[in-house]
């Protein structure tokens, strides 16, 4: 983990209160709800770069293509194979292809766009907590808060591990979990797939499942970053926090998970944080979690937050895949004017896209 740094402050325009015992009557809330100030749309209020990118992809590009049965028999081609794709290319993959919620499917979140000119390979997903969540039988686990509440890191693990096993019999490549934001409204609707209202806690035990999950050869995705917490307009709503209460509570879970086991991918959450939407967020996602927190894997978006979040932004930040996208190019094509145009560094792309394609190699 290297030094932290000041990331993700606090907007200047918003006063800030922290609440506090000693000052109840100035600093509780008041009324039933406090009413978020802006646009519609939350708009940045810090833009930084970090650095500039090292592309990952060998400049020489060879007119033979490559395909993916290459790649498995030698992983040294992974990156030559990336840095063979198009902007439309790169940009299709990015975009999750469909899902399973349909009548007739079993019930899959999201899987993978299949291209047939490199011949890749499926990787599905699904949700599972608590289990996999298919529209088929399946075991049905405790909720995360009962785990929790054993102090049982072994019990975490195993868990992990038994989902893993039946995520695999019904082919499912990873499971969108755990879920590990803190008990901090009772109104949330996802508590139950929450593990505690204590940061070490929630962080040992969710750590312990991720690993149990990636042991057994099925992908985890921790999520939801970040401060997840409320169930009323959580596409819009915007958490105000000063940096103690950012590090010392919400990221700290995370922190506390990542000692354990740095997960394949994680998820952002739908709300903003400190005027920023989180699936925007370069601060917390390139400064965070892959310079302070070491992650290097591939970040992906709540299901259907380009409803809030611009998806350019998103992918210029770092973010990978766009969920539940659709077989239309309609988000594809956003993507592709965002390189063409300069919003979206293309090198920035390449390098979401080999992480992707480097998970799915592992554990293919």
């Amino acid at each position: 983990m290297k030094q932290s740094k000041h990331y993700m402050p606090t907007p200047k325009e918003i006063p800030l209160v922290t609440l506090s015992k000693k000052a109840e009557q100035e600093t509780y809330p008041k009324g039933r709800y406090t009413k978020m100030t802006g646009e519609d749309h939350i708009t940045p209020v810090v833009e930084k770069v970090y650095g500039k990118e090292k592309n990952p992809i060998h400049p020489e590009k060879s007119e033979r293509l490559i395909q993916w049965k290459e790649v498995v028999e030698n992983p040294k081609l992974l990156e030559d194979f990336v840095g063979q794709f198009t902007d439309y290319e790169l940009a299709r993959i990015s975009v999750c292809a469909k899902n399973g919620w349909g009548m007739e499917a079993k019930g899959e979140a999201g899987m993978l766009y299949v291209s047939e000119k490199y011949n890749t390979p499926e990787f599905v997903v699904a949700d599972g907590n608590n289990g996999v969540n298919l529209r088929i039988e399946n075991i049905g686990f405790p909720t995360s808060v009962t785990v929790c509440a054993t102090f049982n890191e072994e019990l975490a693990y195993k868990t992990g591990a038994t989902i893993a096993e039946e995520a695999k019999e019904h082919e499912i490549n990873e499971i969108l979990a755990p879920a590990i934001n803190l008990h901090r409204n009772p109104l949330c609707g996802r508590a139950a797939e929450y593990f505690s209202e204590d940061p070490l806690l929630a962080g040992r035990m969710g750590g312990q499942q991720s690993r149990g999950l990636e042991e057994h050869g099925v992908v985890s995705c921790m999520k939801h970053l970040l401060a997840n917490n409320c169930e009323s307009s959580r596409l819009r709503n915007n958490s105000i926090m000063d940096e103690r209460t950012l590090r010392e509570l919400y990221l700290k879970t995370f922190e506390e998970a990542f000692q354990v086991q740095i997960p394949s991918t994680v998820m952002t959450a739908y709300n903003a944080v400190n005027s920023v939407y989180c699936a925007e967020s370069e601060d917390m996602l390139q400064g965070i979690f892959v310079e302070e927190l070491g992650f290097d894997g591939f970040v992906m978006t709540d299901w259907t937050s380009s409803d809030t979040c611009d998806i350019v932004n998103a992918m210029a930040a770092g973010n990978g895949w766009i969920t539940p996208g659709g077989m239309d190019d309609t988000q594809t094509m956003q993507l592709v004017e965002g390189i063409q145009n300069g919003r979206i560094d293309r090198k920035r792309l390449e390098k979401s896209v080999y992480r992707m394609m480097k998970v799915i190699l592992k554990f293919y």
